[in-house]
């Protein structure tokens, strides 16, 4: 049996390790003492108290035993590979006594001869180019099309690097999906700091811009109104020449002056000379409708902010490069403490979005300009791919072949074919463009998550929707970034007619039919036809190379000359495909994929088309209508509009609300908040805690997983709050949104949070499998006008949560006397807390002072991220000028929880200057104003307040 080892794995520490590998390598699992302790995780015995953790996978007919983890001193609990803080009783489990009795997953990718593997959320191979780019020192260009494997060799080479390190992505769902993967099976490393942002996250974190980024539809809508008069008729052209030419390139002012433009090279504009005075006219025009609208340009911005830049990282990567301009780069690279530590990947044959990029500006700005100097060979090409199967690689590379002979080649860089790794079958079509063909096409693919549609321009989404039913209809540029099974092109080719014609106008076959791409430069320096051109072959190579499986060509013009120069297999027959339809819990899942991808029009369709979601028939409790009832139930209010306030309140812990229910007599007010609960548990969520909660899901499915209860709570939060982690995991899975907020500010993690604080029991039984579903990845918040992004890792961003929580139960009470959370609190709050949540080192109440003091608002520290404010010694709140993220705006943090509903009015005076410098000062003598009859009141109250908090 082939044995390999994990390249984490030191085996040199592990007394042993060569005797038991050779054990295994025999197949001798009875004498290694192998037992199966969890999904596809086995141990073997190293001696008395050590144990090794490995999985087993099949290659090419051949068992492999994969070596993960040293386990010493018999601590499953604490193993990054099971989940949980597991406790095996060994004994109990029964003994393997080969492998041949265990049974094993498939692996696609096994290097023949290299002995170690990599890992992220699956088994990582690296072939011998991947290797050597991973052992390659920086700086780096990493060039390889989709599906070659370059942000997982990016992220594995990042595990190498030590300090402040910044992965950086234009898209906000890669760079999400880069940092889950980078810490799949609980991967952790002392020795660094990762800030995994988005272009536009690292903008805010310099500052945050005012306004909203412009939008292509933006910039399209306002052309509209400017083209009969400009002269000018094509709006992803100027687009391109306004981001790439004008405001792209570093200048001293942001961009290009008049003069500077017009005396443009030939090659360096898209624009002729004779149309670029009427380009700079609109230009001027669209710096004032900027102004006007309140919009921001991000190369604007960029080049502001060059001035406000600081050198803060040892290390950066910036992955999918070709999608950014070259000040944006510029920007990114000023934030590296050395020059020359840094990464960049990318594929120019997938640009879309309007840059003008090119390998060779970048590497004119980063290794001329700035005296970089390199290590020898800078750029690495990766040519094999994993994703796609070998037809749809092969009519990719047609593809590049026919960019090729058409423009000469783009770049060295550019100049290469890819070829398919991956072992699956596959299918590559040309159909007609009929009535009958689209009708069948639908009727097989409607109801299927695994096939979308792709379409060259947004308005032809409209037409493609008269004949099919499915959600998943794209336009190239809402495409890139997506993988589906199967997809159909829909007059990509035969809507943009004239263009292809001319791409592939004099282009000889026989060119199409060479393996290897010659390096040769067009020859008259005038011709612009690749910067004409550019974005219709780029857009049909993303286009194809979107399939992991499949393409379907429907053309109205299938007799095209670029597509007989593609020589697709045209059909005449019957469609050899199956009907494929997808449930409704795949169907909610990919919903939320693409909401989270920021694919709002198609994830709303699919809820609209596919799931039927209905509005739902109970009213629903905003704060508004709280207000309303609360009023007519204290003024004298019905038995039963005083339960509904009473259990609102009791569910957002309004004490305001239960004092004065108290005091009007109503009884549930007047007894023990435990007891009051469990009967609000029993009235209305009874189905939540059931184990088999049929009645909820089916809630789901009629008016959607994130739908709102009569009190404005989602399924997901009451899930959490009961603490039915099966019923949470069935919602994630079907796509709930855990990031959003009941009427008081808490998202679901917070009410399971904020049960785990006040009883034990839930804290052992129920948070070990909540927390890791419902915590995010990140928090965002703006602290004095910049993004600081916290890790889910930190201590800090723990706090952040601990005291929104306890904000309610302990924040009133403590403001009335001006204290606020302590050291001493959170210990008491946290120490039931499992070692899987809250480390014991986390626990202690030293190092909560440290973590306190370190981020305190007015200390001096590089790395203060002045999350709290100190009201006295050992006494803290947030930071009231925070600003907690809201969608894609900004909240303040008294917005989201506001100090009203507290039942206090007068604030500490620190505290009270700050809020007044974030609010004004009328809300402040607001607050005042009522400060002398409300504190009085607290006071009196304080005791028995005390003795509910004990309860």
């Amino acid at each position: 049996m082939r044995v390999l080892l994990y390249s984490d794995l030191t085996p040199a520490t592990i007394p042993g390790f060569n005797k038991l590998r050779t054990t295994l390598e025999a197949g001798n699992f009875r004498q290694a003492d192998v037992r199966k302790i969890g999904d596809n995780l086995y141990r073997a015995r190293l001696n008395k108290r050590d144990r090794l953790l490995f999985s087993l996978y099949r290659h090419d007919g051949e068992t492999c035993c994969l070596l993960l983890e040293h386990i010493r001193n018999h601590a499953y609990a604490h193993s990054r590979f099971l989940a949980g803080g597991a406790v095996i009783d060994e004994e109990k489990i029964p003994l393997l006594s080969t492998p041949e009795e265990a049974p094993t997953e498939a692996l696609d990718h096994l290097h023949p001869q290299r002995e170690r593997f990599h890992l992220l959320d699956k088994i990582l191979s690296f072939d011998d180019e991947q290797q050597r780019v991973y052992e390659a020192p920086p700086p780096l260009v990493v060039i390889g099309s989709a599906g070659s494997g370059k942000t997982a060799l990016v992220l594995e080479k990042l595990k190498l690097t030590i300090g402040d390190v910044l992965y950086v992505s234009l898209s906000p769902y890669l760079v999400t999906n880069a940092r889950d993967l980078y810490y799949a099976h609980g991967y952790d490393n002392a020795d660094q700091s990762v800030d995994f942002l988005s272009f536009h996250e690292l903008l805010e974190s310099i500052q945050v811009p005012e306004g909203r980024e412009i939008t292509q539809r933006d910039f399209q809508a306002w052309f509209q109104r400017h083209r009969q008069r400009s002269g000018l008729n094509d709006p992803h052209k100027l687009y391109e020449e306004f981001r790439g030419v004008i405001t792209g390139p570093v200048t001293e002012r942001g961009w290009r002056s008049r003069d500077e433009y017009l005396e443009l090279g030939v090659k360096q504009s898209i624009f002729p000379e004779a149309e670029r005075a009427q380009v700079y006219a609109l230009f001027q025009r669209y710096l004032t409708f900027l102004d006007e609208v309140g919009l921001y340009d991000p190369n604007l911005v960029a080049h502001r902010h060059l001035a406000r830049v600081q050198a803060s990282y040892d290390f950066v990567v910036v992955d999918e490069v070709q999608d950014i301009t070259n000040v944006q780069l510029y920007l990114i690279l000023r934030t590296l403490r050395e020059p020359g530590q840094f990464l960049l990947s990318g594929d120019a044959n997938q640009i879309v979005h309007p840059n003008f990029f090119s390998w060779s500006s970048v590497k004119s700005l980063f290794f001329r300009e700035r005296d970089l100097v390199g290590h020898g060979e800078v750029v690495r090409i990766l040519q094999a791919n994993y994703r796609n199967a070998a037809v749809v690689t092969a009519l990719a590379n047609r593809i590049l072949k026919l960019k090729h002979a058409r423009f000469g080649s783009v770049d060295r860089e550019s100049n290469y074919l890819v070829h398919s790794a991956a072992d699956q079958p596959g299918r590559v079509q040309l159909l007609e463009d009929s009535d009958a063909v689209k009708r069948e096409l639908d009727t097989r693919t409607a109801r299927s998550t695994r096939f979308a549609v792709i379409v060259l321009h947004p308005e032809q989404k409209a037409e493609v929707r008269r004949w099919f039913r499915t959600p998943l209809v794209f336009s190239i540029h809402e495409a890139k970034g997506l993988e589906y099974e199967s997809v159909i092109l829909y007059n990509v080719v035969s809507s943009e007619s004239r263009m292809f014609r001319a791409i592939a106008a004099g282009v000889d076959p026989a060119a199409l039919e060479q393996e290897e791409l010659a390096y040769s430069r067009a020859r008259d320096k005038r011709d612009k036809s690749l910067e004409v051109y550019k974005f219709f072959i780029n857009a049909l190579y993303v286009a194809v190379t979107r399939a992991m499986r499949n393409v379907y060509l429907m053309e109205s013009q299938p007799a095209h000359p670029a597509l007989a120069l593609l020589r697709l297999e045209r059909l005449d027959g019957e469609l050899a495909l199956e009907q494929d339809d997808s449930s409704l819990d795949e169907w909610q899942r990919e919903a939320r994929r693409l909401e989270l991808q920021g694919k709002e029009e198609q994830a709303q369709a699919i809820r609209e088309q596919v799931l039927g979601e209905q509005p739902v028939p109970w009213t629903v409790l905003d704060r508004e209508e709280f207000a309303v009832s609360r009023e007519q139930a204290l003024e004298g209010g019905g038995k039963k509009q005083r339960l509904e306030v009473f259990e609102y309140a009791l569910l957002h812990h309004h004490r305001p609300t239960l004092n004065a229910l108290a005091e009007v007599g109503f009884k549930p007010a007047c007894q023990p908040e435990s007891k009051a609960v469990r009967q609000l548990h029993r009235n209305r969520f009874m189905s939540y805690e059931m184990r088999n909660p049929t009645a909820v899901l089916k809630d789901t499915e009629r008016y959607g997983v994130d739908h709102r209860t009569a009190f404005n709570l989602t399924p997901l939060m009451i899930a959490a709050r009961l603490g039915n982690a099966g019923l949470v995991a069935q919602l994630i899975e079907r796509g709930a949104d855990p990031t959003l907020t009941a009427n008081n500010g808490f998202t679901a993690l917070h009410f399971a949070l904020e049960q785990a604080v006040i009883d034990e029991g839930y804290a052992r039984r129920c948070l070990p499998k909540l927390y890791p579903l419902l915590a995010p990845a990140s928090v965002g918040v703006q602290v004095v006008g910049r993004l600081v992004k916290l890790d889910r890792r930190l201590m800090e961003t723990f706090l952040l949560e601990l005291f929104q929580v306890m904000f309610y139960r302990h924040l009133g009470p403590a403001q009335s006397v001006g204290a606020g959370y302590t050291a001493q609190d959170i210990e008491r709050w946290v120490a039931a807390l499992p070692e899987r949540v809250l480390p014991a080192r986390r626990k202690r109440r030293p190092y909560i002072s440290g973590v306190l003091a370190k981020n305190e608002l007015r200390r001096d520290d590089r790395y203060n991220r002045k999350l709290f404010l100190r009201l006295q010694r050992g006494h803290y709140v947030l930071n009231p000028t925070l600003k907690l993220r809201h969608g894609e705006g900004w909240l303040a943090l008294h917005e989201r929880f506001p100090l009203e509903d507290l039942g206090i009015a007068r604030i500490d005076d620190e505290l009270a200057a700050q809020t007044a410098r974030w609010y004004g000062p009328e809300q402040l003598r607001t607050y005042n104003r009522r400060r002398e009859l409300v504190l009085e009141d607290f006071r009196r109250r304080l005791p028995s307040l005390a003795d509910d908090l004990k309860t």
